[in-house]
């Protein structure tokens, strides 16, 4: 078995660019906004968001050149995908950019096979629903592990 080799996709809106080129993430950006504005990393070490990021695939937003919002999705390219660490800086909310991003992860063309996505939030249920997701059916069926 060969390790998955993904070409790079962007989407482009006015000056604005999602784009999933690893390279052109802002890491100190990201570790800021997920420790400073996110309530599911704060305190969370430099490493930690490394490691995340380099797990999954990142889509990075952009005002021309700056880096203005983000997301990552876990997944297996096959079956299913986890969207999860949506940001969208305070700055550059109310101009549709996080339904746009959560819009062109779902169009990413090597997630076509994907046939379970699962996001979790806290805040974001209008927005999510509004583009198509719902709350999850038959809850009793997902399960976790809790580690406290």
């Amino acid at each position: 078995m060969t390790a998955l080799t993904l070409a790079d996709h962007s989407w482009q809106r006015d000056d604005f660019t999602v784009s999933t080129e690893r390279q052109r993430l802002d890491m100190d950006y990201i570790h800021q906004q997920l420790v400073e504005k996110s309530y599911w990393a704060k305190d969370q070490p430099r490493a930690k968001t490394e490691r995340a990021f380099a797990g999954s695939l990142p889509f990075g937003v952009y005002h021309q050149q700056q880096q203005i919002g983000f997301a990552r999705l876990v997944t297996d390219y096959t079956r299913f995908g986890w969207l999860c660490d949506v940001m969208i800086d305070e700055n550059w909310r109310g101009h549709g950019l996080g339904s746009w991003l959560a819009t062109c992860v779902r169009a990413h063309p090597e997630l076509a096979t994907v046939h379970r996505w699962m996001l979790s939030t806290n805040d974001a249920h209008q927005l999510y629903q509004r583009l198509g997701w719902r709350v999850v059916q038959d809850p009793q069926k997902l399960m976790e592990f809790p580690l406290s």
